[in-house]
């Protein structure tokens, strides 16, 4: 889940006997947590992202070895200048961002050299977990350890609800079909995979919340391989490449990690608020991205896309999803904070057009 975000059993030891008719049939008991951990964890990687805000990190999984593709969230990899791989306790290698949906929260990494003996993980039916069933989950979260030399830990618990949907802040976007599951996920176990019983990926663990103990969300393995395919072969349709946070979100300050910044965020939020100004603040811009050449930078409030107003980042992508692959999208909004960058004062009006990726 995201470094700063606020919406973040045992197995079967003897074997289990079907009886049908007079005749019974083993039944092979599930994998231990430590059995699943050990065979998944090679095929589990480390992300370690640089952006122009300083460094992240996340998980991914490998599920393709022959191409060196890679599974995680499009919030791990968000803004990303540069991003390394780490494989197995080895030293972490040089991938790069293929597709990204920040409206699905998926995106898929490549490995920009072919790395020998590289394992893959391989996604199970998740339509077949079944609530209390069990479920494992590996990742790497954050923690005081040199991020190249960070090791897999795993986590385990069970199946709370099997296919759920998920609005957890208005700085996120709607999750439609999700595995609610008590395996415990922190900060930086985001993109991680979430493995049923015979050890295969049934979720993309995705978020945490902190409101409801022991509550944990993965994306449903089917409502990601649906993804997949198109985010490998390079969409990017939803991503203009900013980082956006909604002016209603209690949270939006932290989403900054400068205290600095968060005391001028605090402050321009309160204004906002007492102005009756709703949208999206705009945290950052990726270099030559769409969004930068639109000239929209950080610190600008967006109040409307194609005339629609966009109060949540749902909001946002109900009009992203509609909008086609390099269509021109008028983007308006205000100045707030930083307006005197562009010769302008807090609540200054501006339009802008915004040409989203070719695919």
């Amino acid at each position: 889940m995201r470094v700063k975000a606020k919406w973040a059993t045992a197995c079967a030891s003897a074997v289990l006997i079907a009886v049908s008719g007079t005749t019974a049939h083993a039944v092979p008991a599930d994998d231990s947590p430590e059995e699943i951990f050990e065979k998944s964890a090679p095929a589990t990687v480390h992300l370690i992202v640089t952006t122009a805000g300083g460094m992240a990190q996340g998980t991914g999984f490998v599920y393709d070895a022959d191409k060196g593709l890679i599974v995680t969230n499009a919030h791990v990899v968000d803004g990303a200048a540069a991003v390394k791989v780490g494989i197995d306790n080895k030293e972490p290698v040089a991938a790069q961002v293929v597709g990204s949906d920040p409206c699905q929260d998926l995106a898929v990494v490549k490995l920009v050299a072919t790395q020998g003996d590289l394992k893959e993980l391989e996604f199970g039916n998740s339509d077949d977990v079944e609530t209390t069933d069990d479920v494992t989950a590996i990742g790497y979260p954050s923690s005081f350890e040199n991020p190249d030399t960070q090791k897999a830990i795993f986590t385990s618990g069970t199946v709370q609800s099997p296919d759920v949907a998920a609005d957890p802040s208005p700085s996120y976007p709607h999750y439609p079909a999700t595995v609610q599951h008590s395996a415990a996920i922190n900060p930086g176990n985001s993109g991680g995979p979430l493995l049923n019983g015979d050890g295969k990926v049934v979720g993309v663990n995705t978020l945490v919340n902190p409101e409801a103990q022991g509550q944990y969300y993965s994306i449903t393995g089917e409502h990601a391989q649906a993804q997949i395919p198109g985010l490998a072969a390079g969409a990017r349709k939803n991503d203009p490449g900013w980082a956006v946070y909604s002016v209603d979100d209690e949270y939006l300050a932290d989403y900054f990690s400068d205290p600095e910044d968060q005391r001028t965020v605090e402050e321009v939020q309160q204004q906002l608020f007492q102005d009756d100004v709703q949208g999206l603040l705009i945290g950052s811009t990726t270099t030559n991205s769409p969004a930068e050449k639109a000239n929209l930078f950080s610190g600008d409030v967006i109040t409307h896309v194609k005339g629609a107003p966009v109060k949540t980042v749902s909001d946002l992508c109900d009009v992203l999803q509609s909008s086609a692959p390099g269509e021109k999208l008028t983007v308006e909004g205000i100045y707030a904070i930083g307006a005197e960058e562009s010769d302008a004062q807090y609540g200054d009006p501006w339009k802008t057009d915004l040409v989203l990726p070719n695919k």
